[in-house]
């Protein structure tokens, strides 16, 4: 089975509410970056990235990975993109909208849905599920996961900086006094 839900992740580049287009492409489609700390157990991730290809290529998978012809979805380059030391990320994608669940329960005992794309931030940390696929695109070969379902399961650091403006800037006046305020202080 392709279908994989995934181990604890951090978030970043968000965008489950709004599809985006990527650059060169040509229609827009719900994504995000899917980050893994050092130390995350990949091993379903990995087996079923496995298992697709090997499914799509048969015996020659293994040969075609060791000559670097098909392209897996796990990347560890992710120190240069300013993600953790020893983090694993991947890059995932849908062309339809996601559902973006909380891991509290709502009314009827599931998790609620989120629909305040201010949840899902560069940073806050999540599980999806995920569907291996495997792919022949001009020349390229390899695995990917498509984008099915994200659940939040706890806040983290912002990954992009963003402040919130309460914590950006400085009071600097106090209100004024209501005269009915000064009824209370006589």
């Amino acid at each position: 089975m392709s279908k994989v839900i995934t181990p604890e992740a951090i978030i970043s580049y968000p965008h489950v509410f709004e599809p985006q287009t990527p650059p060169g492409a040509t229609e827009p489609v719900y994504s995000c970056c899917l980050v893994f700390p050092d130390g995350t157990d990949m091993s379903e991730l990995k087996a079923t990235a496995a298992a697709v290809a090997k499914e799509k290529w048969g015996d020659k998978t293994k040969s075609l990975m060791e000559g670097g012809k098909i392209r897996m979805p796990f990347r560890n380059d992710g120190e240069e993109k300013g993600y953790p030391e020893g983090s694993v990320f991947m890059n995932v994608k849908s062309k339809q909208a996601p559902g973006v669940v909380s891991k509290f329960a709502g009314d009827n005992g599931k998790p609620a849905p989120i629909t305040d794309p201010k949840e899902i931030y560069p940073g806050a940390k999540v599980r999806a599920s995920l569907r291996a696929y495997a792919y022949s695109v001009n020349g390229n070969n390899g695995v990917a996961f498509s984008l099915g379902n994200l659940q939040k399961v706890g806040d983290g650091q912002r990954m992009d900086g963003r402040l919130s403006a309460a914590d950006e800037f400085t009071a600097t006046e106090r209100p004024s006094a209501d005269i009915s305020d000064l009824d209370d202080l006589l």
